[in-house]
């Protein structure tokens, strides 16, 4: 693959902004590992445009929740003498203090792709630390669609956020397209590896609703949202993914749950970890060493998809649907024509999906971390599986169990019972029986939540077969 960006050295400025371009004169930039060969054609494939990258620098404004200078890069197509479609990133806590040149190296790849196929794509580096990572990325896009609405169409917009940068993306998301109605003529969120749900810090009483299942529920229809996650991340808790993707409110036709699976070809790994598709990261366990290799998943699982959602949103493309909202055609989980594992794609994603959580090696960011708002706003947010069976208390027993789709179940206990919650696997509320016998009509693994007179509560898990 052979990509040329061709830059004007031009000085720019803006009020209380800085921004320069700068000169990358590079061919064949992007090491590639692997047997199987990069997309070079369709879909993934980079384009024809010659880019230029632009350093955009906000100053901090505490009104924001933002202490510190917020350097990010903007990268479109030579040339450019419209606004264009424009695909916001959010990185991860890993990124925190890289030095520009750092930086941009981490966001390169991605960077110069989508403006290498005729869109503008701008991410930005908030060096903040924690507690000021939401409310700079929300002042920097925010001066970014001020000043270059010249470059930029915010009515044609996607945001992809990255582990941290999920959970921004979550949250910007809502905030923007409801508040500001940008992307009103195309619009997509991606979030990736992460999707603990953040918002204001210091101002969060106010903006807590948006964590609510109403909150979630108020992401206009039209969005196209896709979550990812991956089989042996063990940083992020999928349960944060899992409880945000059921109940935001996005109709199942436009939204879609991957779980990303790596893969051994020729003795060569395909990793499907936390930093699948991030190139020039630290690594995911000591936080200092870089991982700079590109392969065939930065393409399938990255490009490819990228790809297929922006031409979906933008340019309400039939067959880029299929790839990236396909309900599981054949081309959205077919990769590298059969060579390379493909993803699980799913509407109704479990726990047990995860080899990260089937193996028990727990969580760097478990769903309890203080920053995940959602576990304050519902006690369901972090469920758990981790419960007894209800044949484990001798106060009431449950029978059948397991129970045949369809049977009549019966709760016989020792004192009143005041209150019967059926909670499915995900830990989403699914009936609350009047009597002490009803029927369910799907298979699964259920926690029965049992509320007696006497002020006791028990909770258990029964089968349906």
């Amino acid at each position: 693959m052979t990509l040329q960006l061709l830059c004007k050295k031009v000085l720019m400025s803006f009020p209380a902004l800085g921004a320069f371009l700068f000169p990358v004169l590079l061919s064949g930039q992007y090491a590639f590992d692997g047997p199987i060969p990069a997309i070079t054609s369709g879909y993934g494939s980079f384009g024809n445009d010659s880019v230029i990258h632009e350093f955009f620098t906000v100053n901090p404004d505490s009104l924001y929740e933002c202490d510190d200078t917020v350097r990010g890069i903007i990268s479109y197509p030579y040339g450019a003498n419209a606004a264009l479609p424009v695909l916001l990133s959010f990185p991860g806590g890993s990124y925190v203090d890289f030095s520009d040149s750092n930086y941009f190296k981490s966001q390169e790849f991605y960077q110069s792709f989508v403006a290498s196929n005729g869109y503008v794509a701008a991410t930005a580096q908030y060096n903040s630390g924690p507690g000021s990572d939401e409310g700079c990325a929300y002042l920097w896009t925010t001066e970014l669609m001020k000043n270059r609405s010249n470059l930029v169409d915010s009515t044609r917009m996607g945001m992809r956020g990255y582990s941290l940068g999920a959970g921004i993306a979550n949250w910007l998301s809502l905030t923007m397209f409801n508040d500001r109605n940008w992307g009103s003529n195309g619009r997509f969120v991606w979030p990736d590896a992460g999707a603990s749900f953040i918002g204001w810090h210091d101002d969060w009483p106010n903006d807590i609703y948006r964590q609510t299942d109403s909150g979630l529920a108020a992401m206009p229809d039209d969005v196209l949202y896709l979550m990812t996650m991956h089989d042996l991340d063990n940083t992020a808790d999928p349960r944060t993914g899992i409880d945000i993707y059921n109940f935001i409110g996005v109709p199942d036709s436009n939204k879609e749950f991957y779980v990303i699976k790596g893969d051994t070809i020729n003795n060569y790994i395909y990793w499907a970890t936390h930093f699948t598709q991030s190139t020039y990261a630290r690594d995911s366990t000591q936080f200092t060493t870089f991982i700079t290799k590109h392969d065939a998943l930065d393409y399938w699982f990255g490009t490819r998809m990228l790809h297929a959602v922006m031409e979906t949103a933008w340019n309400n493309d039939p067959l880029a649907r299929r790839i990236c909202l396909g309900n599981g055609d054949s081309l959205q989980t077919t990769y590298a024509n059969g060579q390379l594992r493909g993803p699980i794609v799913i509407d109704t994603p479990w726990m047990t999906m995860f080899e990260s959580w089937n193996s028990g090696g727990g969580y760097m960011n478990p769903c309890e971390v203080t920053w995940n708002m959602r576990q304050y706003v519902t006690a369901n947010a972090c469920f758990t599986l981790n419960l007894p069976e209800v044949d484990d208390y001798d106060d009431f027993t449950i029978y059948p169990n397991p129970a045949a789709v369809g049977q009549k179940i019966t709760i016989e206990a020792d004192v009143e019972v005041e209150r019967i919650l059926v909670y499915n696997e995900l830990g989403r509320l699914i009936m609350e029986p009047k009597m002490e016998t009803f029927t369910l009509d799907r298979p699964g693994l259920y926690v029965l939540d049992i509320q007696f007179e006497t002020g006791m509560n028990h909770r258990g898990t029964f089968i349906v077969q």
